[in-house]
């Protein structure tokens, strides 16, 4: 039996399955049903609220009922970020002046590291540059 490939979702992806001005919102559709269907998903709480603010005047019906199915569907296991989450993403950002990554990005990297996980649904590069591959890069439309 093959076994299930485990992935992370980062807000890039989550803005652009919720809005259909993104450049990449017709790639989120396509990748959407293999994500619901085939994969255990990880995402962060930090991804979550970056979410619900990047689309608060855009879509703010679609992201509350996005965050909503996430905490009930099996497949995805949602990281609370308690302080000890925080403090180390903090720790990697401070480290990494010489990157444009957020804290929500070094959260991310952080659990990808902590869960053994190596694909990002995404299309920012900076989780490439953090050595993780980004699923949405090069495929908008």
């Amino acid at each position: 039996m093959r076994r299930k490939r485990s992935l992370l979702l980062d807000t890039a992806y989550i803005q652009a399955l919720l809005s259909h001005r993104d450049a990449y919102h017709d790639s989120a559709l396509r990748l959407f049903p293999e994500i619901a269907s085939a994969h255990e998903v990880w995402i962060t709480e930090a991804v979550l609220i970056e979410s619900a603010n990047a689309l608060s005047r855009i879509n703010r019906q679609g992201i509350a009922e996005f965050i909503r199915a996430a905490y009930e569907e099996p497949n995805i296991r949602i990281v609370p970020v308690d302080s000890a989450l925080l403090r180390r993403g903090l720790e990697l950002y401070n480290a990494r002046a010489d990157k444009a990554w957020s804290l929500t990005d070094c959260i991310s990297f952080l659990v990808m590291e902590d869960e053994g996980l190596r694909e990002a649904v995404t299309s920012d590069h900076h989780f490439e540059q953090a050595g993780f591959r980004a699923l949405m890069i090069d495929s908008p439309n």
